[in-house]
């Protein structure tokens, strides 16, 4: 009679397949300087092992009882189960600053739809459940990740100054007391040293005032 393996058994045997298989990393963190694997790089030679071993795998998207959404895989085999979860995070669709042509206006503008976001959401938190599951060493990705972006990201809506054309809407409308309480409020010596986003704002509740004294005529 033939010896059934179990399920994680199966496991086992993948495991040590894959870690045989020599498969290449083609993700690539040019700020960080180190290679990962993609999803691509690992799930057909993994998807021809489940077969081989009979299993087969449900990634899903739960709430659980605390109310807390989790990524959850899920490793079938006949009638066992084995569960890998981890908290998922519905993070806010990614923005880029945009500068309007005509009011200078410094805007964030989503870098994607919000439903192809969601779909990269998805294939991160399943690439890692995979990670986890089968023991695919990734390598120290988490010590390696390079923050320069996001941090510039910061601090370039912090330290962009206010565009010639922002500065002279600003500076038509501010005049003589309302300048030095402008300055004052925002501790700057020139107008010239606004921030863009601050800008951006004065410059729009301009643009509102004069539409409504316009109707007022």
């Amino acid at each position: 009679m033939e010896n059934v393996k179990s399920l994680n058994e199966s496991i086992m045997a993948i495991r040590v397949k894959l870690q045989n298989a020599q498969l290449k990393k083609t993700g690539k963190n040019s700020f960080a300087g180190f290679d990962y694997f993609e999803l691509a790089d690992f799930l057909p030679k993994l998807n021809e092992l489940m077969l081989e071993e009979g299993l087969n795998d449900l990634f899903t998207i739960e709430t659980d009882m605390n109310e807390t959404m989790v990524a959850k895989l899920t490793l079938i085999k006949g009638e066992e189960k084995q569960e890998y979860r981890m908290p998922f995070k519905l993070f806010e669709t990614p923005t880029n600053l945009k500068k309007d042509k005509d009011t200078g206006e410094i805007r964030e503008v989503k870098s994607m739809q919000d439903i192809q976001y969601l779909g990269a959401l998805n294939t991160y938190y399943k690439r890692y459940l995979y990670l986890n599951a089968f023991g695919i060493t990734d390598g120290d990705v988490i010590d390696a990740i390079d923050n320069t972006d996001i941090e510039n990201k910061k601090k370039s809506k912090q330290d962009l100054k206010a565009s010639p054309k922002q500065i002279d809407i600003i500076a038509k409308r501010y005049v003589g007391e309302n300048l030095i309480k402008l300055l004052k409020a925002n501790e700057i010596e020139k107008i010239e040293d606004l921030p863009a986003t601050k800008a951006s704002e004065i410059v729009k509740w301009i643009f509102e005032e004069n539409k409504k004294d316009e109707g007022d005529k």
